[in-house]
């Protein structure tokens, strides 16, 4: 019997193969539109790159950096049948030459692959524009036909082994109220830069966001002040960026002094943050994180990685350079009110959290010295006078007055400055809900120290504001203004500073003019006077004008109507905001007090005509056209009109812009009374009736046999 043929035994050592690369390709056709002309071609390209082979290992090492051509089929060839725009080597001239394009892995913005409406493959390439005025240049790649995809397949895969090799790409949306505008974006992470870019793919990305972002919106919420945004993308260096940390709903990095927060399931947040810091550290990733101090010290400073922070410790906040401007922009004709009660919620009961207060305490600021703010958090039921007469024993006075809110979610504060002062700890304070819910059950309350350092003793007027944030929204702004020289034991009416130009005094020494009648003065103070438990009263009307907050303690302590001396002291200049009608239904807007702008008749909302467009056997469709440029929405009233019928009267509530509504399920033949009520956020103006009649039904022709 013949033996079999023994296996080959593998060699102990192979030698590698060698792995070929090319380095010039030509690809085509493809079809090309930019936002440079925005006209669509069909075009070839040329991408050369560096490729080095490694001598020990042989592996083959491929240049981060490529150039790439574009260049345009010969007009000779437009009317030749599609076999022409097969790519040749005599089509590459510089006749034919449209973009050269050098692609560095330092200054690329992004490469999104996504399918046009036909299910098209589609390339985005973004890259800086070197145009003054342009931010950005967008190449728009798309295949020839959904039959021959394997030219935009083959460039994309060059390009992601070449400058884009080391790029990480998330969808992630941006959060309302800051520079960059709200929506949908992408943020790519490099090895020396991230970008934050629009997205061309318009379909909605499948993001795992937490569950209280699946949930609908909230109705009959007035849109938030307008906020002067500069357009993407938004290009950040490692050097530049000081903060990039993950959150519990996404991620925030901070420039310049100013953060940005970015919306994104946690995994992805986290897996963007280990990408970042990877190339930021290089061969010293993961890094050893310290408190405080040189990293020479003790290592009791480090904090241990199952450890958790509870709500009784003290955790800093963040202190910027310099102040964020959170001002609301309003246009010369017509305002965006945003309206602070209704973004705390207090108007509903609370199904998916609690209620709480909130308030900044503080001693008296000495120039040059500490000032030791305390942020206080407490349940909605202890009682305010309780909580002022406890911080008074310790010699503590309020700053910013308590108002309500509702915790939903995760609670982090911010703290801004202006150029000045400092204060030195982390950058944001941090509480989950759960913590802060079992500490105000415990305790009662919740306190976190901030202490503030006068570092330039010219700047006298301290000007700052603590931020509230749930999650990734705004939940309200602590304004904190004060003068280190004020005299604070001092009120309107005395001799002493009865009437003391400020920084914001006219220079002729002069009040304001503006008259509020004495009837209506009254009347404001009647409404105002009245403490109420969400903290919409005097002293937030203090607060919101910008009045010093020593001198609140003064005017809560002294005889008469507190209104009245915060709208003295208003007229005569001791504050930031201007004393006339506007600014006043500005802040009683932002305070959500409608009752006190329609009592004083501050303003009017109307419409300039109201009519009926169309009519049907069961609808009737109206048209407006709106009067005061401020209005938001509108309130639309139906009844018929021959049983005029509270009960059976039906409201309906719709944006002002809109301009239209159509009733429908109306009853054939039958007249309706109309009405029309216009607001501007929650003030009712007078309304406008109209009557239509529904056309009668036709009735259908019935056959009849013989």
């Amino acid at each position: 019997m013949a033996e079999a043929n023994p296996e080959p035994v593998p060699e102990a050592n192979p030698e590698p193969v060698p792995e070929e690369k090319l380095n010039h390709f030509l690809l085509g056709p493809l079809k090309l539109k930019t936002t440079l002309d925005n006209v669509k071609r069909t075009v070839f390209v040329v991408i050369d790159r560096n490729v080095s082979t490694d001598e020990e290992t042989g592996a083959v090492i491929v240049g981060a950096d490529c150039t790439l051509q574009v260049f345009g089929y010969p007009k000779s060839s437009s009317n030749l049948p599609r076999l022409s725009h097969r790519v040749k080597d005599e089509y590459v001239t510089q006749e034919n030459l449209l973009y050269d394009l050098t692609l560095k892995s330092s200054t690329v913005l992004s490469l999104e692959s996504y399918e046009s409406k036909n299910k098209t493959p589609k390339l985005a390439l973004v890259l800086p524009s070197t145009i003054k005025g342009v931010r950005q240049e967008d190449y728009i790649f798309k295949a020839y036909n959904t039959s021959k995809p394997a030219a935009l397949i083959e460039l994309k895969t060059i390009l992601r082994d070449g400058p884009f090799k080391y790029m990480m790409q998330v969808d992630v949306f941006i959060s309302p109220d800051q520079e960059i505008p709200a929506g949908l974006a992408l943020i790519n992470v490099f090895s020396s830069h991230l970008g934050v870019v629009n997205r061309h793919n318009k379909a909605k990305p499948v993001t795992r966001y937490p569950i209280f972002y699946k949930q609908k919106k909230r109705r009959n919420t007035i849109p938030c002040a307008h906020i002067e945004t500069r357009p993407l993308p938004l290009v950040v260096t490692y050097e530049e960026l000081n903060h990039f940390d993950p959150l519990e709903a996404g991620l925030r990095f901070e420039v310049a002094n100013k953060m940005h927060f970015l919306r994104c399931d946690h995994e992805t947040a986290l897996e963007v943050i280990q990408h970042f810091e990877r190339h930021k550290y290089g061969e010293a990733w993961p890094p050893v994180y310290f408190v405080g101090g040189d990293p020479d010290d003790d290592l009791e400073s480090v904090p241990s990685t199952d450890s958790r922070s509870t709500a009784s410790e003290d955790i800093h906040i963040p202190v910027p350079g310099q102040s964020l401007d959170i001002r609301p922009r309003y246009e010369e004709d017509a305002h965006i009110y945003k309206n602070e009660f209704i973004t705390r919620r207090c108007e509903t009961d609370p199904k998916e959290g609690f209620m709480a207060n909130i308030g900044v305490f503080g001693g008296k600021p000495t120039v040059g010295g500490d000032w030791l703010l305390q942020v206080f958090i407490c349940p909605l039921k202890k009682s305010q006078e309780e909580i002022r007469k406890e911080f008074a024993n310790q010699q503590r006075e309020v700053v910013c007055t308590l108002r309500a809110f509702q915790v939903v979610r995760d609670v982090s504060v911010s703290i801004s400055l202006k150029q000045g002062w400092s204060h030195e700890g982390d950058k944001m304070m941090e509480v989950s809900k759960e913590e802060l819910h079992s500490a105000l059950e415990g305790s009662s309350q919740f306190l976190h120290d901030i202490c503030l350092q006068h570092e330039d003793v010219t700047k006298k007027r301290f000007r700052g504001s603590i931020i509230v944030r749930q999650g990734m929204e705004k939940t309200l702004t602590l304004n904190i203004l004060t003068d280190y020289e004020q005299n604070s034991d001092s009120l309107p009416g005395d001799d002493s500073d009865a009437c003391v130009p400020t920084a914001e005094t006219p220079a002729d020494g002069k009040t304001h003019s503006w008259p509020l009648p004495f009837s209506k003065r009254k009347r404001m103070c009647e409404l105002l006077d009245v403490e109420c438990i969400y903290g919409n009263d005097w002293r937030l009307f203090a607060e919101k004008i910008g009045l010093d907050c020593q001198k609140l303690p003064v005017i809560a302590n002294s005889n008469g109507s507190h209104t009245e001396n915060v709208l003295t002291l208003w007229k005569q200049g001791h504050t930031d905001k201007p004393y006339d009608k506007p600014t006043l239904v500005e802040i009683l807007q932002e305070m959500g007090r409608p009752d006190v702008i329609q009592d004083l008749q501050l303003i009017e909302p109307f419409v300039k005509s109201f009519m009926v467009l169309t009519v049907t056997d069961s609808s009737i469709q109206v048209g407006w056209e709106p009067g005061s440029l401020d209005l938001t929405h509108c309130n639309l009233y139906i009844n018929r009109t021959a049983r005029m019928d509270v009960l059976l009267c039906k409201k309906y509530t719709v944006k002002i812009e809109e301009k239209k509504f159509t009733f429908r399920e109306l009853q054939p033949n039958t007249q309706y009374s109309i009405s029309i009520e216009p607001l501007v956020q929650l003030v009712r103006g007078e309304r406008k009736p109209v009557e239509a009649r529904t056309r009668p039904k036709e009735s259908a022709a019935i056959p009849v046999e013989n």
